[in-house]
């Protein structure tokens, strides 16, 4: 067996002669990396409204991956669509995030009674004895006007 001089054979598989590690055709690294970024960033933007300790990781995740990609694409001179709307999206997520689980640690101690309270009550009249005990903490810690709390009080 003799090896021919000469520049090497080019397999069928790999089209325009890319080295056997390079990643195959199609959106480069930084492309995905940034699209990930705008989707991780909405996922947390929406589940810190309803599951905030989700939209916290999700949001560090957000911005993590953003701005890697923005990085690798500038070094690579190249673009990353989606990196900084998913950086803000995954800010504006991890902002909520943040002020709602502060929130829950200041207010830990009424929510939890007041929840206790709503546990045991078998009755509408015992629910608004719950209302009537607990918002007016609510609204004292919080620095609220009297009666507020009758109004978003049912987003407890």
């Amino acid at each position: 067996m003799s090896e021919q001089p000469g520049p090497p054979v080019q397999p069928e598989d790999r089209p325009g002669g890319r080295p056997a590690g390079e990643p195959p055709a199609g959106q480069p690294r930084t492309q995905r990396g940034g699209w990930r970024a705008l989707w991780l960033g909405g996922i947390a933007l929406l589940t810190s409204f309803f599951f905030y300790p989700l939209g916290l990781v999700l949001g560090i995740a957000a911005l993590v991956v953003g701005i890697r990609a923005r990085r690798a694409a500038r070094d690579a001179s190249g673009s990353a669509p989606g990196a900084v709307p998913g950086i803000v999206l995954g800010s504006v997520g991890l902002a909520f995030s943040v002020l709602s689980v502060s929130l829950t640690v200041f207010l830990w101690s009424e929510l939890s009674g007041y929840q206790n309270c709503l546990s045991t009550s078998n009755t509408a009249t015992d629910e608004q004895a719950c209302q009537d005990e607990f918002y007016p903490r609510i609204e004292d810690k919080l620095g609220l006007p009297s009666g507020s709390m009758e109004q978003y009080g049912d987003l407890l």
